[in-house]
């Protein structure tokens, strides 16, 4: 393709929100907005990453267009605790299930739960899921799973990092506190006061790359060295020319 008016427009906004009457609109950052004009251009790419926890590293070749060296990305890995229901409840009432989770509003959380005589761990189980599910702080911060006798609760991300098409979790680490504690009530089921940490939370970190693989937007190999190319770094706030 034969590239012809490459141009950048550089500039920072960002929406108001009023804190008086007949405020409203957007507010400019900086500099009026520029537009710098690449009329020799004849190459155009463009790289797209996601920044994870630490302290990443992104390194871009700009006259080739390669990524390598960037910090590898770690998907990490989320969170998973399981309490196990036991006993067959003898007398209708309710048991008390409590979450206890570092930073959850109102930690630990207790929910309760009415089951009826005769009602098997199984049965009851399957209870304690709808009603962990049903609880919207409890809900936000899990996947309420399970099956049989199994409560699962499996830690959502953190984070969900996406550029409309693309997305990526970013994990947190494990809570040393995360507790799913059931209390029997009168109802004859065994109580359980700890439940066991399937799986340990792993931090995502790094730079997970979409682009960089040295080819142009149309996947063409970039030349070794790239006359008069244009960048744009950061949704587009930086803009430069490499002559070659």
């Amino acid at each position: 393709m034969n590239l012809a008016n490459s141009r950048a427009t550089i500039g920072l906004t960002t929406k108001a929100t009023p804190t008086s009457t007949a405020v409203n609109g957007s507010v400019q950052l900086g500099d009026n907005p520029q537009t710098i004009t690449f009329p020799d251009a004849n190459v155009g790419y463009s790289v797209r990453a996601f920044f994870a926890a630490g302290a990443p590293t992104f390194a871009l070749a700009l006259t080739t267009g390669h990524s390598t060296g960037s910090t590898a990305f770690v998907t990490g890995v989320a969170q998973v605790e399981t309490a196990t229901a036991a006993g067959t409840c003898s007398t209708s009432g309710n048991i008390t299930v409590t979450v206890t989770s570092a930073g959850m509003t109102g930690s630990p959380l207790a929910v309760t739960v009415p089951i009826v005589a005769a009602d098997t761990a199984a049965t009851w189980a399957t209870k304690v899921r709808t009603a962990l599910t049903a609880n919207a702080t409890i809900a936000a911060r899990f996947t309420i799973s399970g099956a049989t006798t199994a409560i699962i609760l499996t830690r959502k991300p953190g984070q969900v990092l996406t550029d409309g098409v693309n997305s990526v979790n970013l994990f947190v680490a494990t809570d040393s506190t995360l507790n799913v504690a059931i209390a029997a009530g009168t109802t004859g089921i065994t109580a359980a006061a700890t439940s066991a940490d399937t799986t340990a939370g792993t931090v995502t970190s790094g730079v997970y790359v979409l682009d960089g693989n040295g080819e142009d937007f149309e996947g063409v190999a970039i030349p070794t060295c790239v006359p008069k190319a244009v960048l744009f770094a950061n949704g587009g706030t930086t803009a430069l020319e490499i002559d070659g």
